[in-house]
């Protein structure tokens, strides 16, 4: 098992409807030293967001669940934060310019993910950001 890494300062949401996706990324990614929330829904994953006085660093969502989809999830954190990054996982292969996706959806990933891989795509996503 990882040890725990010193703190990133940076803010992650993972929204999946699937509880047991949510709840092992969140393990994984707070070994890592990040603060992890976690929505069941996009229209929970808004509402933490409104919460969430630190604001949030990036977002991980799962494209297929039943409210709000991944895709209109980034559009409407598009319109409230739109340098918010988004990623989206799915387990289908999605074409992100069929989607329509937001210019804040930074990268479509897919599922099952290796852990290991998609917190080193999230480290470099959050480092562009400071960065860029």
């Amino acid at each position: 098992m990882d040890a725990t890494l010193p703190p990133q300062n940076e803010t992650l949401l993972i929204v999946d409807d699937e509880p047991l996706m949510t709840d092992v990324f969140r393990q994984f990614m707070s070994r890592r030293g990040y603060h992890v929330l976690t929505a069941a829904s996009g229209e929970e994953a808004l509402r933490v967001i409104d919460k969430e006085t630190d604001g949030v660093d990036l977002i991980i969502t799962d494209m297929t669940m039943p409210d709000v989809d991944g895709a209109q999830l980034a559009r409407r954190l598009y319109e409230r934060s739109p340098d918010v990054p988004v990623m989206i996982a799915s387990g289908h292969d999605l074409d992100p310019v069929a989607m329509g996706v937001t210019p804040n959806v930074v990268e479509v990933v897919r599922k099952p993910y290796q852990n290991r891989h998609l917190a080193e795509r999230i480290r470099d996503i959050l480092d562009r950001q400071k960065n860029g």
